[in-house]
């Protein structure tokens, strides 16, 4: 996370834009004025803050992955898992057909311990756990690398071990992926829904 960001956030800069010059935040961060300005331009760029006369602001985009961070430290000092609730919902079908695929399968057995069911549990997380759900991309995941098989190239995917109503899983996030960031996609040795007796709708909860 970058630091200007935090000392942005430490000046109140979540509340109202903030008048700091790129001296003040250069000395403050220990850079050179240059620096500081180059920095604050591709922060701009990137979505992360607005500038306006009335000073320096930082945008949703900053302050979403700012409280995701601080959620993050805290569940580790304090030894917490990272626990995710949500409704089983329908899937696009995908899952089965790539989960089908011997490169995806022999990878999956080897790095975690499992051979998976053909098909993904799709569940919906809560509107209140979503700032949890972006803390996975701060996790170390298991790489499962991507292949190619015959003249189609498939891209990897990263995975993080969880358990789900007793049963061993991971989820799986693909670099690419038609679900929205509110939907985890679950993989297991057994058919998830059959062995816990779910259906879509039916509520869970996932401890990473």
């Amino acid at each position: 996370m970058d630091g200007i960001l935090i000392l942005l956030l430490r000046k109140g800069a979540h509340l109202k834009p903030v008048k700091m010059t790129t001296t003040d935040i250069g000395a403050a961060q220990g850079m050179s004025q240059q620096n500081a300005s180059r920095r604050l331009k591709e922060l701009e760029g990137e979505g992360y803050i607005e500038r306006s006369d009335e000073g320096i602001a930082l945008t949703k985009k900053a302050v979403d992955e700012l409280s995701g961070l601080h959620a993050t430290l805290r569940s580790a000092f304090k030894g917490e898992k990272l626990a995710l609730g949500g409704v089983i919902v329908k899937g696009l079908g995908e899952g089965r057909f790539y989960l089908s695929l011997e490169g995806y399968r022999k990878q999956i057995k080897q790095k975690l311990g499992f051979a998976p069911f053909p098909g993904t549990l799709n569940v919906r997380v809560d509107r209140k756990d979503l700032r949890k759900r972006q803390q996975l991309r701060r996790m170390e995941p298991v790489l499962i690398p991507g292949f190619r098989n015959g003249e189609r190239t498939y891209g990897d995917l990263f995975a993080y071990r969880c358990g789900l109503g007793g049963l061993e899983c991971a989820i799986i996030i693909p670099l690419r992926t038609h679900h929205g960031p509110d939907v985890i996609e679950i993989i297991s040795a057994s058919d998830i829904k059959k062995s816990l007796g779910k259906q879509d709708g039916d509520r869970v909860r996932v401890i990473v």
